[in-house]
């Protein structure tokens, strides 16, 4: 019996058809991974926040505060104000065994030339601190890739420079905002999430005429890592924690429901929705860093200051 081959033509259907196929498929997968990710980054993020509860429930209500923690400098040797930066409260958090160091690395992290896991997190006797049988939390854990104060040391073999061993944003919980730094309860008060890119200058500035937040123009605006997270190259989306344990996707970044109040003689409306990487400086009652109590989410790098609190923050 003479056997038959494929020939040419349906060799070429074949082809055509599996291409076809993979055209379908390749899109529905990668949308699949990507819902993949936000899922398993909004469960780290929950995770961290209620460590946060859990922390307050032993601590009068407050979350993680580093200088009342260290406040006989065992720790690190810094002014008291400058202990509170994201590093020491991840730290805090992974020293007592509420979170590991890999909570704290995004399933969607987007700068991983900037962002690694930290591989030597010293439980014990940490090297760097200033009394180390002392110590609270290990000074040497990133919360950002810039030069951290609170003792942050980059001289240690094992903590290279320029790398951050977090992915994620805090409230910046100076001034007025320390009382939002708490189990308060409220569903509204964003405390913990996706870092976001730059929509003004400084970060500082008043409700946009028309309540649309257009990026800025730059590396951290139209050019920032954090866009591609979750969201695109022109929008940002995130999962943000809030005072209640529970944690939104949010698709921009002025969510609805979370809003602040406008000061008297502003141009309708006063109550407006708040941008969660801007303090807006038009707030009613404030309008300064230490005063404001609008949402504000950046990681910290330091904070130098006792009344008047000048802090540095990380954007990419």
């Amino acid at each position: 019996m003479k056997k038959r081959a494929f020939t040419l033509i349906e060799l070429l259907v074949v082809i055509a058809i599996i291409a076809l196929l993979v055209g379908i498929l390749l899109p529905a997968l990668g949308k699949a991974r990507q819902s993949a990710r936000q899922l398993k980054d909004s469960t780290q993020v929950r995770g961290i926040v209620q460590s946060m509860v859990v922390w307050a429930n032993n601590n009068q209500g407050e979350y993680p505060i580093p200088s009342r923690i260290d406040s006989g400098n065992q720790t690190t040797a810094a002014l008291l104000e400058a202990k509170n930066i994201t590093s020491a409260v991840l730290s805090v958090l992974i020293y007592n065994g509420n979170i590991s160091p890999e909570l704290c690395i995004s399933p969607a992290e987007s700068n991983s030339g900037a962002v690694q896991r930290d591989e030597n997190y010293e439980y014990n006797t940490p090297a760097l601190a200033v009394v180390p049988a002392n110590a609270l939390w290990d000074p040497k854990f990133h919360g950002t890739p810039i030069t951290e104060g609170a003792g942050a040391s980059y001289a240690d073999a094992n903590s290279p420079a320029n790398i951050s061993n977090n992915s994620y944003a805090t409230s910046v919980y100076f001034g007025k905002r320390r009382a939002q730094w708490a189990d308060t309860f409220s569903t509204t008060e964003a405390v913990f999430g996706n870092r976001g890119p730059q929509y003004v200058a400084s970060d500082t500035g008043p409700y946009p005429v028309g309540g649309r937040w257009p990026l800025t123009m730059d590396a951290l605006g139209t050019g920032s890592n954090t866009l591609l997270i979750h969201g695109g190259r022109s929008t940002w989306e995130g999962n943000i924690g809030y005072n209640d344990g529970h944690v939104g996707f949010e698709t921009k970044p002025n969510p609805d429901g979370v809003t602040y109040t406008r000061t008297a003689g502003s141009p309708a409306p006063r109550a407006v929705a708040d941008n969660l990487f801007v303090f807006e400086n038009d707030e009613a009652g404030g309008n300064l860093l230490g005063t404001t109590t609008n949402a504000y989410l950046r990681p910290i790098a330091s904070a130098t200051g006792t009344t008047t609190i000048t802090i540095m923050v990380w954007k990419d």
